[in-house]
C-alpha cells in the first residue's frame, strides 16, 4: 500500500483547503500549554499532516512519520521548531512497537479508508491504553457529487465502493464506512469524539487536473467491473466542471485527557 509522490504533491492543495478549521482549532486549544507533544504519524508520505497540523500546536514537537515507503519519507521537509523522526515501518505488523514511548496524540491524514475493523480496533485499543488524543482527517466518506449528473454516476460509484474495499495490505479496506467505524471504536473506549466535514470542493478552473486525475483513478478502478460503461463515465467526466468529493475528520479525547 503506497501513493506516488506526484499524487500526494497534486492532492496537497486540495486537502490543505479542506480540512476543517473549526476541529482543528479544537485540537490547539487542547494541547495548548503543554512543554512537549510526542505525535504519532500513520501513513505519513511526504509529510503532508506535518506540514499542515505542526504549525498551529504550540508545544516543542516531535513527529515520528510512520511509512513503509522510503522513498516518500525522504521527501519530507522538517518544520522549523519541530524534531522529526522517521520510520520506515510494516503497519501489517506490530503495532504495539509505534507506542514505545507512548504518544500523545496519534494522527493520519487520507489513510484509514485503507484499513480494515480489526486493524482500526486493535489501534484504538493501543490509543486508549496510551490515553492518546486521535486526530483523523480527509477520511473518504463516499459522498461524490460531479457536475453535470450523468446516468452512468450510480454504477460507477458503487463498483468504485467495491473496489476499494479490498485487502490492501491492513485488513479488507473498510473505504467510505472506516471513519465512522474509527469514531465509534473510540467511543466505545470512553472518548468524547467530534466530527466534520472536510470536502474537496473542486472547480475545473482551479483544479483541473486533479479532476483529471480523479477520474482516471475511478475508471481504472471499474473498468474491470463495469468495462465500456466506466471508459464512457470517464470521457464524460475527465473535464468535469465541478467536484465534490466527501471526507470526515475526527478528533477523539481520551476520558482522562486534561488540558495544561
Amino acid at each position: 500500500m503506497s501513493f506516488s509522490a506526484d499524487w500526494l504533491s497534486l492532492r496537497s492543495d486540495a486537502d490543505r483547503a479542506a480540512r476543517d478549521a473549526d476541529l482543528a482549532a479544537d485540537l490547539a486549544e487542547l494541547v495548548d500549554g503543554r512543554e512537549s507533544l510526542r505525535v504519532l504519524d500513520l501513513g505519513s508520505g511526504t509529510g503532508a499532516n506535518l506540514a499542515a497540523t505542526s504549525p498551529f500546536l504550540t508545544s516543542e514537537q516531535t513527529w515520528v512519520l510512520v511509512d513503509a515507503d522510503t522513498a516518500l519519507l525522504d521527501k519530507v521537509t522538517t518544520e522549523e521548531g519541530v524534531t522529526v523522526e522517521r520510520k520506515v515501518f510494516d503497519l501489517s505488523g506490530n503495532l504495539g512497537a509505534l507506542f514505545d514511548p507512548a504518544p500523545e496524540l496519534v494522527t493520519a491524514s487520507a489513510f484509514f479508508d485503507l484499513c480494515g475493523a480489526a486493524w482500526i480496533d486493535r489501534l484504538c485499543d493501543l490509543c486508549a491504553e496510551a490515553g492518546a488524543l486521535v486526530y483523523a482527517v480527509l477520511s473518504y466518506d463516499g459522498r461524490e457529487d460531479w457536475s453535470q449528473p450523468d446516468p452512468s454516476d450510480a454504477n460507477v460509484l458503487a463498483a468504485f465502493h467495491k473496489d476499494q474495499k479490498r485487502d490492501k495490505g491492513l485488513g479488507v479496506s473498510l473505504g467510505p464506512d472506516a471513519a465512522a467505524h474509527l469514531a465509534d471504536a473510540l467511543r466505545q473506549r470512553g472518548y468524547d469524539i467530534r466530527t466534520a466535514r472536510s470536502d474537496w470542493e473542486l472547480t475545473s478552473a482551479d483544479d483541473a487536473e486533479l479532476i483529471g486525475a480523479l477520474a482516471e483513478g475511478s475508471a481504472a478502478a471499474t473498468r474491470p467491473a463495469l468495462g465500456d460503461v466506466a471508459d464512457a463515465w470517464l470521457a464524460a467526466r475527465r473535464q468535469a466542471e465541478a467536484v465534490m468529493i466527501g471526507h470526515l475528520d475526527v478528533l477523539a479525547i481520551p476520558p482522562n485527557w486534561t488540558c495544561p
